[in-house]
């Protein structure tokens, strides 16, 4: 699989938040991350060895954790009593994470990181990970609302690829069977539908993808994977130092952007 590192141009996302409730800080960066089991939020320094930054966006998260956010996030208010925060300390700041069992919390947290963003000044902004002890990059994706799921982005692949459980799971109509050729053998397919799938705040609609069980998947333990299919629709580039992949169309048919 020939996965490139940069892609598109090669320009540097830079994100400085504005005012805000845990932004409130000159010279810091402020991500927002959602996982299963709600999400977080990360502030740091943005200059190595500004420990006065670095220890105000400690101490604003460490109240966070104690008191919660609901109070600047209304839509969580009612949700307080079944939502954890855990404050944690990283080189440059802290991160918050928020963590929920109940359903209805789940979307009400859920709802909150996005909106956090999307706000003006984030751009098409999406924050990445990486596969452990690779430099594969993985994006959080939303398939149908649900999600986010975890796909490789690769430009090497033709194809985007859903595993066959998720696809299932969310019962995406099938549309045929197909054959993928890769260096690692032949792999029938079925080709499924999308109503909607959702990178940051970019949106395609109506989008079609191949399921199957690629070993390559379960061996990185990702998702699906995005390849040239969904990715040269778009103009993508890449902020390594601050692990950010800024997704801005290039072509209007079938994408969308969140407002």
């Amino acid at each position: 699989m020939n996965v490139r590192y940069m892609i598109g141009a090669a320009t540097l996302l830079s994100v400085t938040m504005g005012p805000g409730n845990v932004s409130a800080f000159d010279m810091t960066f402020e991500r927002y991350l959602l996982d299963k089991d709600g999400g977080s939020i990360e502030v740091r320094a943005t200059h190595a060895g500004d420990n006065g930054t670095r220890d105000a966006a400690r101490q604003q998260l460490q109240e966070e954790a104690r008191s919660g956010i609901s109070s600047s996030a209304p839509a969580l208010k009612e949700h307080e009593k079944k939502i954890e925060y855990r404050y944690e300390k990283t080189p440059q700041g802290a991160r918050l994470r928020i963590k929920t069992k109940d359903h209805d919390a789940l979307l009400a947290v859920q709802d909150f990181l996005r909106s956090q963003m999307t706000k003006p000044g984030n751009g098409g902004g999406v924050v990445f990970d990486y596969v452990p002890d690779t430099s594969l990059i993985v994006v959080p994706v939303m398939i149908n609302g649900h999600g986010p799921y975890k796909f490789l982005l690769d430009t090497g692949s033709t194809k985007s690829i859903l595993s066959t459980k998720i696809a299932d799971t969310l019962a995406l109509p099938r549309l045929r069977t197909e054959m993928l050729f890769s260096a690692g053998g032949n792999l029938p397919v079925t080709a499924r539908t999308l109503s909607l799938l959702q990178v940051g705040i970019t949106r395609v609609k109506n989008a079609e993808i191949a399921v199957g069980n690629l070993p390559l998947m379960k061996t990185l333990k990702v998702d699906g994977l995005l390849g040239s299919d969904y990715l040269r629709r778009f103009k993508v580039s890449i902020d390594y130092d601050n692990m950010i992949v800024d997704i801005q169309p290039c072509c209007p048919d079938s994408i969308s952007l969140l407002t």
